[in-house]
């Protein structure tokens, strides 16, 4: 029998409680060919889900990396400090490293990657994207001779959560669906890197590197978060026949690239539009393969350490992954935001008088945005507090559509800040 794999896992929290599990569990056939042998962790005395031998554990990263018996060192530290150090670490001194940090990949995955090809360590990211959704693979393998035409996704389990449940209640704001979520252990006790888009953008940046072998950084993605979209939004797009749902994408327009990060209206019969709750989803539209879509758990214990003990059966079964993100770049330029076409839906809060209407479409059409249709409904409770006025609008441009909300906002009549989403009728 051949020798067992030794593993160093750095991180003892939920997911590496999960990939002990998986590794320590008899009957799977990864725990045949791998050694657990060291588990560091800054916190030993707190109670975790799975328990290890209490030989194993060590608050000692470093020595974990430093021992001469360990092959593989797993990362689920998460953040950018300890992790980068250790990371580049261990593929200095010629070990294999498996990891889940979507941030440390997102921002220095060519540089780290250049350290594996020099030392001719092997570096494994599945679980920093989409949990247990193996689109790094797909895009790694099954689609390396196609050309990749588009990305839609949804990346955040979180807000994917927080936006099912305002359709589902009629009137639950988004703080009170965020404060839903976090009951339910969802959401983070700050969510702000789940519902300001940061943490899709830094998926989206991931996946972009290897889909299009462009390099775009998480803060170059054009971003907007969840946190202003009212229950009135969720309820006049269904409606209207749509979903919200936080979008990333991706694009290929003529030789540029558009990439953003944003809420959408999606079609109600879409596949996209049925992924409800804590799911992820991944369409990926092809030259060859055409459109396919792949839908799982994008987070959670079991999920993401299946995602990392799939990377750890790949590097037990001999595969060169070397290539699966330092290939040449291609580098698309990204497509300015102002330049970005679509059509858009546009929440309105207007006085109820005579007018409004005439003033609004005045201001779109100085600037060639056609209207589409209108839906002005009646606050029943106190009408001086404003009506929701929404407009759809025929494609046009997001810097035209900027522009219009520049001038209408200071407008007497707006009571509040115009609030734009973008509607996708073809994903």
């Amino acid at each position: 029998m051949a020798e067992k794999l030794k593993v160093g896992l750095l991180g003892y929290g939920t997911i590496g409680s999960g990939v002990i599990r998986l590794l320590t569990q008899s009957g799977l056939a990864i725990s045949e060919r791998v050694e657990l042998v060291k588990v560091a962790d800054i916190d030993l005395e707190r109670p975790r889900p799975v328990k290890v031998d209490p030989a194993l554990l060590t608050m000692d990263a470093e020595a974990v990396i430093r021992e001469p018996d360990i092959d593989v060192i797993i990362e689920l530290i998460g953040g950018i400090g300890a992790a980068k150090k250790y990371v580049e670490m261990a593929l200095d001194l010629g070990k294999d490293v498996i990891t889940a940090n979507k941030y440390l990949m997102s921002l220095y995955g060519d540089e780290l990657f250049e350290r594996a090809k020099k030392s001719g360590s092997r570096l494994l990211f599945e679980a920093s994207v989409a949990g247990g959704v193996p689109i790094i693979k797909i895009l790694r393998e099954e689609l390396a001779s196609d050309q990749v035409l588009s990305i839609n996704a949804i990346l955040n389990g979180t807000c994917n959560y927080i936006l099912t449940r305002m359709e589902q209640s009629p009137g639950l704001s988004c703080e009170e669906a965020v404060a839903e979520a976090q009951a339910q252990g969802l959401a983070e006790a700050d969510p702000t890197l789940d519902v300001s888009g940061m943490d899709t953008a830094q998926k989206l940046s991931i996946l972009i590197r290897k889909a299009f072998r462009t390099r775009v950084l998480p803060e170059n993605v054009d971003l907007q978060g969840i946190t202003e979209i009212k229950n009135v939004d969720v309820q006049t797009a269904h409606e209207m026949g749509y979903r919200i749902k936080l979008l990333a994408r991706a694009s290929k327009e003529g030789k540029s690239l558009a990439v953003w990060v944003a809420p959408a209206l999606i079609p109600a019969d879409s596949i996209m539009a049925q992924v409800k709750n804590e799911f992820n989803a991944i369409m990926v539209n092809c030259m060859a393969h055409h459109e396919h879509t792949y839908i799982g758990k994008g987070a959670g214990m079991m999920p993401t350490a299946g995602a990392v003990v799939g990377d750890l059966y790949t590097l037990v079964s001999g595969r060169n992954v070397l290539t699966s993100f330092a290939e040449k770049r291609i580098n698309f330029p990204v497509l300015r935001r102002s330049e970005v076409k679509g059509r858009f839906y546009l929440r309105l809060t207007v006085k109820d008088q005579p007018g409004v209407l005439a003033k609004v479409s005045s201001a779109l059409a100085a600037r060639n945005i056609s209207i589409a249709s209108v839906v002005q409904k009646e606050n029943s409770e106190d009408p001086r507090r404003g009506v929701p006025l929404v407009i759809i609008t025929h494609e046009t441009t997001v810097g035209q559509v900027d522009d219009a909300v520049e001038v209408i906002n200071p407008e007497p009549i707006i009571l509040e800040p115009t609030h734009i989403i973008r509607i996708m009728d073809v994903l």
